[in-house]
């Protein structure tokens, strides 16, 4: 949609439509402004009389899912596949091309649309001008031209037939040049040296240089959007992009979008795990570093330990020795936007005691994902029976995410309540916590809550409860801590909360357990022997991380807030003297009673069982293990 004012993009929350017009509201219903519907969204109005005069929220708003239909013939040709986008190779005499055919909206894409009711128009290269400096010239047709930036030798822009002043494109079809391969796969392989990194680095800022000169600013900077043609670079996908100058020719050529969204960089509010900007995706500007280029200076382990694993301060003195002998220390610099480590580098970084447990090695995982398509996919129970944590409980769907989930939920807790923070523009809402902790802090795949999700992808998102809270509460040797990260989440500093340090405390469930604060624990519950879809699955336990909202004293029960609604329901109420499950099969010890039972130190005492042991677990019922965390911010002394 195009907005009187672009960055209204990134604030509307409502729209209404009526014969002519519509109107956009923001967060608490204010009106905005009205807009123009352009004869074909006239066209999709008409055919659903329902939608108009009628307030529709912008997460109610669905994308549509679905499957590429892909011809025999082409399948043996493909390049890559995505829930946008497809790409393909083909041969125009002797010239091997690529193909992209990418869709804006799927729904236009299928028989219950219409293929036959599609007109298009064909942009070749030679009829534009190379793109100069955005204040030089108001010509409209330009297009991006420069070594390091992929050649697009025709697009094919792709309307409605009824939209007949062609102002709603609804897909392109590009041919363009064809790489080699691309730069993630060279890294992980260890294909290359020190030089041939330093220049690819510099052909890649100078193509992101070039492009923020003529008005396009390129957000989806990971290592698979860097191709390599002949060893030189080439930047690719222009899906995310904040382009300033609305040169038509950007358009027409496949490297830009019509519309508002692309005009704000805060509503494209997309972003791919572990090389994301805040910017993308919330008003903040906590993180901002290309992390892209930390990957062309250190081997493919370091880069990720480098990035995401916590170390304590003889470990940075170790690490700053290993830079320092690449003549590298001004890796540091990069999160200030200065590369002049290209120039300085003598030697790849490379750390001997880089853990392959931190790489996030599957291509799966940096996939480019829809941050607003969280907030309508991951439905909630709302006003559920809790008294400490939020009583709107998110529906975790198929993804494994409890754990980001459990955090968000007791930071949320820990904002208000330890800092006594009122957030008056829902800048710190649940959902920008959990994009910001899945999507910098410790990136994840989002499969199961974005909107087209891939159930091969949630096996990336396991992740230990201990190894999230040390990223929150520790810095890495590049990157703050979380918490940093996430209390920078509001624009200016009035409207963050109190500058604060993050601890985590872990205590121990009992049946004499005392309550304090809310809690994230564990849950074991046994799935039995199963048939599903016609395939056979043995009986296991599998293991959920939630939130202890409470202690119902009069009960003597925990109330437990619960993601993971097919199992239980929101909201779990387990007694305190049930039975606590153990993964160390030596605790399970007979008593005199021939009870598995232990007693603590302290007059702790636990009921025990484990799968494993004389049908102690009973299927389909929740047991907490006894190790539970909290999640406090004490403020810093003025």
């Amino acid at each position: 949609m195009q907005f009187g004012k672009d960055y209204y993009a990134g604030w509307w929350n409502h729209v209404q439509f009526g014969e002519e017009n519509g109107e956009i509201f923001g967060n608490f219903k204010q009106f905005l402004e009205k807009i123009k519907i352009t004869e074909f969204q006239k066209q999709i109005l008409k055919s659903n009389a329902a939608l108009k005069n009628k307030l529709i929220g912008h997460s109610e708003i669905k994308e549509e899912k679905g499957e590429w239909k892909i011809p025999a013939e082409l399948k043996t040709k493909i390049i890559s596949q995505g829930g946008e986008a497809l790409l393909f190779s083909e041969k125009f005499g002797i010239c091997e091309t690529a193909v992209r055919v990418q869709i804006f909206d799927p729904f236009l894409f299928t028989d219950d649309f219409g293929l036959d009711l599609l007109t298009w128009k064909i942009n070749f290269e030679k009829d534009y001008e190379k793109a100069v400096n955005k204040d030089e010239s108001e010509k409209q047709n330009q297009m991006p031209k420069h070594e390091n930036i992929i050649n697009n030798f025709v697009n094919i822009e792709l309307f409605h037939n009824k939209d007949l002043e062609k102002e709603d494109c609804i897909g392109w079809i590009t041919i363009m040049e064809k790489a080699d391969e691309d730069l993630r796969t060279v890294l992980k392989k260890e294909k290359i040296g020190i030089q041939k990194r330093k220049k690819i680095a510099k052909g890649i800022l100078d193509g992101l240089v070039y492009l923020q000169k003529i008005g396009i600013g390129h957000y989806d900077r990971k290592l698979e959007n860097i191709l390599l043609v002949d060893g030189i670079p080439k930047i690719i996908d222009f899906g995310l992009i904040y382009e300033q100058t609305g040169r038509s020719g950007y358009r027409e050529m496949g490297y830009a979008r019509k519309g508002s969204k692309f005009r704000s960089h805060s509503a494209l509010s997309a972003a791919t795990p572990g090389f994301a900007a805040q910017a993308q995706f919330t008003f903040g500007a906590g993180y901002q570093v290309q992390n892209l280029f930390y990957f062309l200076f250190c081997d493919w382990k370091s880069s990720w330990n480098l990035l995401y694993k916590q170390i304590n301060e003889k470990e940075k003195k170790e690490i700053d020795k290993i830079v320092q002998n690449c003549h590298a220390t001004s890796i540091h610099k990069i999160k200030e936007g200065n590369i002049s480590l290209i120039r300085e580098i003598t030697s790849i970084i490379s750390i001997p005691s880089s853990s392959s447990h931190f790489c996030l090695d599957d291509a799966n995982l940096t996939k480019s994902v829809q941050v607003s398509s969280l907030k309508q996919n991951a439905t909630k129970c709302v006003n559920q029976d809790l008294k400490n944590v939020t009583k709107n409980v998110l529906d975790q769907k198929s993804s494994n995410l409890c754990v980001p989930i459990s955090v968000t939920t007791l930071l949320h807790f820990a904002i208000k309540n330890d800092l006594g923070f009122k957030d008056k523009y829902d800048y710190y809402s649940a959902e920008k916590i959990l994009s910001t902790l899945i999507l910098i802090i410790y990136p994840r795949s989002m499969a199961g809550l974005n909107l087209n999700p891939n159930k091969k992808e949630t096996e990336f998102q396991l992740n230990e409860i201990e190894l999230l809270l040390e990223r929150l509460c520790k810095k890495t040797y590049l990157m703050e801590t979380g918490w940093q990260i996430i209390r920078k989440l509001g624009r200016d500093e009035k409207d963050r909360p109190k500058k604060s340090t993050c601890k985590f405390g872990k205590v121990l469930l009992n049946n004499n357990f005392t309550f304090t604060r809310p809690l994230t624990v564990t849950g074991a519950y046994l799935l039995p022997d199963r048939v599903i879809d016609g395939n056979f699955f043995p009986e296991e336990v599998f293991f959920h991380q939630m939130v202890l909202d409470r202690v119902d004293d009069s009960t003597n029960e925990y109330v437990i807030h619960n993601t993971s609604f097919a199992e239980g329901g929101a909201v779990l109420r387990i007694a305190k003297n049930n039975a606590y499950y153990t993964c160390d099969q030596r605790m399970m010890i007979l008593n005199a009673a021939g009870e598995f039972k232990l007693n603590g130190q302290n007059g702790e005492e636990w009921s025990l069982v484990n799968e494993f042991f004389q049908n102690t677990m009973k299927p389909k019922t929740w047991y907490l293990l006894p190790s539970a965390y909290s999640i406090i911010l004490v403020p810093e002394k003025d």
